[in-house]
Formats: structure tokens, sequence, C-alpha cells
């Protein structure tokens, strides 16, 4: 059985939860509210526009942290929604399926980067100091660099 937890790991812990629930909370109900747009929905056209427009289906959903089966299913919702999103075929190779950025994609993307700013300034940065914030970055990739985002991983129960 693992250790039990200190008062000051447990209070980091929750200090972490709370920060991100609320920041999450405030993007996704500013998203929403302004563009009828998810925050998942964003973070999908932010990162096929980080690859160059358009990413083969399973490098997509290890970007995004979510089975393949979600981001299938994440791809079709896009592309019936509003048609920011296209999945193509290649004569290459039939069996890949990637997801391209479409035009209005690029636009609802481009709305989308000044609210998620505007949020993330308001409920975050303009809170912490730059050397902060380079320490939470720091201490943030460690932490995601010790959770892999694999089914193999155990906790010890």
């Amino acid at each position: 059985m693992p250790p039990e937890m200190s008062p000051t790991q447990l209070q980091a812990w929750r200090a972490l939860y709370r920060a991100d629930t609320l920041l999450f909370t405030h993007i996704e109900n500013t998203l929403r509210t302004r563009l009828k747009m998810s925050y998942f929905e964003h973070e999908v056209l932010r990162a096929l526009d980080g690859a160059g427009g358009r990413m083969r289906m399973a490098p997509l959903a290890a970007e995004l942290m979510i089975s393949r089966s979600g981001a299938t299913r994440l791809i079709g919702k896009l592309e019936d929604k509003d048609g920011w999103v296209v999945r193509r075929n290649t004569p290459e190779d039939r069996r890949a399926t990637w997801a391209e950025l479409t035009d209005d994609g690029r636009k609802a993307l481009d709305a989308a980067r000044p609210v998620v700013e505007a949020v993330v300034a308001t409920f975050f940065a303009d809170h912490v100091s730059n050397a902060d914030l380079h320490a939470s970055s720091r201490i943030l990739n460690v932490l995601a660099d010790a959770n892999p985002n694999d089914e193999g991983f155990d906790c010890g129960l």
C-alpha cells in the first residue's frame, strides 16, 4: 500500500485541483457563451494548427490525451458541427485517417485565441510573477512526465 500523503502534499494537491478546475470552468463557460465552442474542441483546432493543419488520428489522440475512439468521435462532431475539420484518407496508406483543419476551423480558432488568452490572463497569469510561472511550468512538467498517458500505469493499489 502506498504511504499516506503528508499534510503539505495534500494541501498542494488540493490547491492544484482547485485552481485547475476553476480555470477550466472559466475557459469552458466563456468559449461556450461567446463562440459555441467547448474547450476540447478548441484544443483539437489548436493541435491541428500547431501540426501544420493536419494530423493522423493516433498522434492527435495522444496530443489531446484521449483515446483514439474519443478523438474519432470529437473529429466527427467537428466535421458535422460547423465544418471546422474534415477527415481524409491518403492513397499511400488507406488505413490511416487524417484530420485536417478547414478554413472555417482556422477562423474559429482565430476567434477563440483572444478569448482563451483573456481568460488565462485574467484568472491565472496576471496573479503570478514570471519567476513563479517558470517554477510552476517546471513543476507541472515534472508531474506530467511522471504520469504516462497509457493504460499500463499503476499507482500500487
